[in-house]
């Protein structure tokens, strides 16, 4: 599919997902996966852990189990970049950064996320007080 968005620029592909829960979450993984590795094959599997410890970070963290809220992902592929954002109208988070490196965060049963998802993307954003994250991956020199 492409489709020329609001600024002009011509779009490859893109996908959306809204979750509730993370029951919700669960159930949209296959989907999200197979998407990905439409829209971005090279890095499908990357990108995929990326979104899941973002989407996984609003729920533990930004949301914190209120009623009512969604997490929103956005992935979008033009020509050179990959963009995925991951919204929620929860209450937020600060995101704080730990040093997973150093041996004694390294065993912590949480506080690895934003390192992880830092691992796999080239530049991770947060604005709107910690309810959104916005993931890019350069692919100019990828296949299309």
């Amino acid at each position: 599919m492409a489709f020329k968005n609001k600024e002009g620029l011509l779009l490859i592909d893109k996908f959306n997902c809204d979750c509730a829960s993370l029951e919700e979450f669960r159930l949209a993984r296959e989907a999200i996966r197979e998407n990905l590795n439409k829209i971005c094959p090279e890095y499908s599997m990357q990108l995929f852990v990326a979104i899941n410890e973002a989407v996984n970070n609003a729920f533990f963290h930004g949301i914190n189990d209120h009623k009512g809220t969604q997490v929103t992902i956005d992935i979008i592929r033009n020509k050179q970049d990959l963009c995925i954002e991951i919204k929620h109208n929860g209450e937020g988070f600060t995101p704080e950064y730990i040093d997973c490196t150093a041996t004694s965060e390294v065993y912590n049963d949480s506080g690895r996320g934003i390192d992880i998802i830092r691992h796999y993307v080239d530049s991770l954003e947060f604005s709107a007080c910690g309810r959104e994250v916005t993931m890019h991956k350069n692919l100019k020199n990828s296949s299309m």
